[in-house]
């Protein structure tokens, strides 16, 4: 049976001495790992096509439930600058490896396919790079379902408004901090404050005109990479 779509490749893995498994983010099929033949023996557009970031219409066959071939793959858009860039490439490959670990395989996620591609175009002229990574990951997450409350009180439900604390997949409000530290004194928090908070709200709801004229410190951006990381971390121990 054959298969068609466009797809953003996320990573390719050595499959015995020539072959590869190629992991997309489709528009039609989700998170898809294909097997492609050979592409490592000779160089050619084909084996071009399967480098990470690149964007293409794809034809594959195979039975749903088992390991489909790639049979044809033509470029739409190489992006090989953004891979070609060391900083942003080791950078975007935190967002690669999100998008893979937590989107649900053969499940469309077409807000998330759209989000990524229009990313990587602005990321190919922009100086705002961080900006736009760091909503990225955070937008990643409340699409796949897994970006905590941070409107309300994950303890009280109050809304709020100045610093807080994260724990555990919430966060405490001040007037809930005192009592939840004096109960879980051996567990993990960070704070994050009222410009953190503030910054975290706009991330994930700016859009790629208003994060082009936004200015973040360095100070912030390592708050809300902190969270971040510090939440992924906690969503992976639950799940382990």
């Amino acid at each position: 049976m054959f298969f068609s779509t466009e797809g953003i490749v996320l990573n390719n893995t050595p499959y015995g001495e020539a072959d590869l498994i190629v992991t997309y983010l489709t528009k039609d099929f989700g998170l898809t790992n294909l097997f492609a033949k050979s592409p490592r023996k000779i160089k050619s557009r084909f084996g071009s096509s399967l480098e990470p970031l690149t964007y293409s219409k794809i034809t594959f066959i195979g039975r749903e439930e088992k390991l489909q071939r790639i049979i044809q793959s033509q470029i739409l858009h190489p992006f090989h600058e953004l891979r070609e860039d060391l900083k942003i490439f080791i950078n975007f490959a935190e967002v690669l490896k999100l998008i893979i670990k937590f989107t649900p395989e053969r499940l469309p996620v077409q807000d998330l396919f759209s989000l990524l591609l229009d990313t990587l175009f602005i990321l190919q002229k922009t100086n705002k790079i961080n900006n736009h990574i760091l909503s990225l990951k955070l937008k990643t997450l409340k699409i796949l379902g897994y970006l905590p409350e941070i409107f309300l009180c994950g303890i009280c439900k109050t809304k709020i408004e100045k610093e807080i604390i994260y724990s555990k997949g919430f966060i405490i409000c001040q007037k809930c901090k005192n009592s939840y530290l004096q109960n879980n004194s051996d567990v993990r928090i960070i704070s994050l404050s009222e410009g953190a908070i503030a910054l975290l709200r706009g991330l994930i709801t700016w859009q790629i005109p208003f994060l082009e004229r936004v200015k973040i410190s360095e100070k912030l951006s390592e708050e809300i990479n902190l969270f971040i990381n510090t939440h992924v971390e906690t969503i992976l121990g639950y799940n382990n």
